[in-house]
């Protein structure tokens, strides 16, 4: 067999072996990963029959192969979830001129480009096909967990109580399940090589998980914490077509010997790698090609802020208030219902939420949670009522006198419409209007560390006469005292979404007016922000963080400084005067 680079040439040494496979391609890569699941993820089916006629009450299957029944995880999505962290964080860079460029650009490369119809029955030019291929594959269950079913429930936003007719239940992975995902990258072209590992490496790079930023999270209800998920471990390998070796290395194989291949490649491989870095290493025959490429295209395109909190389950005691300055918290209680897991005391009627977590040695264990939905819907509620109070601080800053009638409500009208072009809003009844996504994401479900389990006791009080009720005696596991670090994503944002955000770290790191979970009106689920960190991240330049409890206490005059521009741009935005159409990002 000729040696020589041209696959062509390839294709007459080896008469009616999958020649037409080789004509197409010079080179293939072997790429092998494995997913770790690091919380909860519901990562859904697609039915045949409408939830509600199905034979179960859990409305949220998750995907199965319909041969094992064991749970999945389709190629679509996860070529769809790379391509749009790819397109993401390109943004700009390597764009299409135009409809009609008959070039592929950015994450067209790797992902192929479609046909964009201009008429009714006429697709436009320039479809290629997308040279990265993926196979579905099946989770592996951590040991002693398996599928739970969720019970959530929709908040009512004005009252903070669960909304009437608003339950479902979902199947969730728990933490620690297992994807071995298989990759394949053909390269027809040599030349391309490099510029398509370099694409692939930054598309891998959305697998890092939440600690490195707000990238890939896998299933629904991604923006309430859900999903987050970490490559583990990277593979590859690279076969030339054109030689002997490289051919029979690929086409040799049978599918089960290549994923035996694979798995044996992963448990030899580092951990915690990025692809970047294997490939790096791996790639010699284009690695000038590489290196030009993610120098040309690597750098984070995305604008985006970063709120990290740090929140302890815990009041403000009141004479710290006073003095004008934190201070130790005084330890709360918190009881996000669920029913009793592992540990839980007997006969115990509702305890508060544990869930297993993937812990750094690699072993899953229960830890209680901080809450997911509800601590997301609890935010949401405490920035809509600041954000109606702000308008209504701008429309009368003057002092005259409120009007009385339906004019008392434009400012609660212009405030909720803006709020919820960030945090998201269900239409209203018979509206026909979708539901706005949210702009503003919880990167996961936060546990809560340190703190203790408590038993408390509880009964029902008749009304009239104020005694106890027989037989209304309850027994609830609380969680007493801990602290968990919380993390907001919000893209695109400007000033005025700063400025809210601030507001919010200072109500809570003050006397909060809510709280998470179920007992909140008689004094549960208080929580104190002892640290917040506000850093914004633009392309370009230097990550810029804001102490916003210094901020609110005064202790850096150049933080304080910009959160009161910040509430400033807050009031501008809801101002009378601001139009109503204005763009959200006009003063970024």
């Amino acid at each position: 067999m000729s040696t020589t680079k041209n696959s062509e040439d390839t294709t007459q040494g080896v008469p009616g072996l999958a020649a037409g496979a080789i004509r197409e391609t010079a080179l293939v890569w072997e790429v092998a990963v494995r997913l770790r699941l690091l919380g909860d993820t519901h990562v859904g089916a697609a039915l045949d029959t409408p939830r509600h006629a199905a034979e179960s009450d859990v409305a949220g299957l998750v995907d199965r192969d319909p041969v094992s029944g064991v749970p999945r995880l389709r190629a679509t999505t996860l070529a769809g979830l790379l391509r749009h962290h790819l397109t993401a964080r390109l943004g700009g860079l390597d764009a299409p001129t135009g409809p009609d460029d008959p070039v592929p650009r950015g994450a067209d490369v790797l992902f192929g480009k479609p046909s964009v119809p201009r008429e009714p029955n006429e697709l436009g030019p320039g479809a290629t096909d997308s040279p990265l291929e993926l196979d579905d594959c099946v989770a592996l269950l951590p040991e002693g967990v398996g599928i739970s079913v969720r019970t959530g429930n929709r908040i009512d936003r004005n009252r903070g109580a669960a909304a009437s007719g608003g339950l479902w239940q979902f199947e969730v992975l728990p933490a620690g399940t297992l994807f071995t995902a298989t990759l394949r990258l053909r390269v027809r072209n040599r030349a391309d090589e490099g510029r398509l590992l370099a694409l692939l490496a930054l598309a891998a790079d959305g697998l890092r998980g939440p600690v490195a930023g707000p990238d890939i999270r896998l299933g629904a209800r991604t923006g309430r914490g859900y999903g987050a998920v970490r490559a583990e471990v990277w593979h590859a390998r690279r076969h030339d077509l054109a030689t002997v070796e490289g051919w029979a290395g690929y086409y040799a194989w049978t599918w089960a010997e290549r994923r035996q291949r694979a798995e044996r490649g992963l448990d030899a491989g580092p951990r915690d790698e990025r692809l970047r870095d294997l490939l790096d290493s791996r790639a010699s025959e284009c690695a000038d090609a590489y290196r030009a490429a993610l120098d040309a295209v690597g750098a984070d395109q995305r604008d985006r802020d970063e709120l990290v909190l740090a929140v302890a389950v815990a009041e403000q005691p009141a004479e710290v208030l006073a003095a004008g300055a934190g201070g130790p918290v005084r330890p709360g209680l918190v009881m996000i219902g669920d029913v009793p897991g592992p540990g839980a005391p007997d006969r115990t009627d509702r305890a508060h939420r544990t869930r297993p977590r993937f812990t750094g040695d690699g072993a899953v264990e229960w830890q209680p949670m901080l809450g997911d939905t509800g601590l997301f819907a609890m935010v949401k509620r405490i920035g809509r009522r600041l954000a109606t109070d702000a308008a209504d601080a701008a429309g009368y800053a003057g002092g005259e006198a409120r009007p009385a009638g339906p004019e008392a409500r434009t400012g609660a009208v212009r405030a909720r419409a803006w709020h919820a072009s960030w945090w998201g809003e269900d239409p209203a009844p018979g509206s026909g209007r979708p539901p706005a996504p949210s702009q503003v994401r919880l990167r996961d479900a936060p546990a809560i560390d340190g703190g203790h389990p408590m038993a408390v006791t509880r009964n029902s009080i008749d009304a009239l006469f104020g005694d106890t009720v027989d037989g209304r005696l309850f027994t609830d596991a609380l969680h007493a005292g801990g602290t968990a670090r919380v993390v907001l994503d919000v893209f695109g944002a400007d000033d005025s979404v700063r400025g809210l955000l601030a507001l919010v770290v200072r109500e809570l790191g003050t006397v909060a007016f809510d709280g998470v979970g179920a007992g909140w009106g008689v004094g549960q689920g208080r929580l104190t922000v002892t640290g917040a960190t506000l850093t914004r991240h633009r392309p370009g330049a230097a990550p810029e963080p804001t102490d916003l409890i210094a901020a609110v206490h005064g202790t850096d005059p150049v933080a304080r400084s910009r959160a009161q521009e910040w509430v400033g741009a807050l009031h501008d935005r809801l101002a009378p005067t601001a139009a109503a159409d204005a763009p959200r990002g006009e003063d970024r």
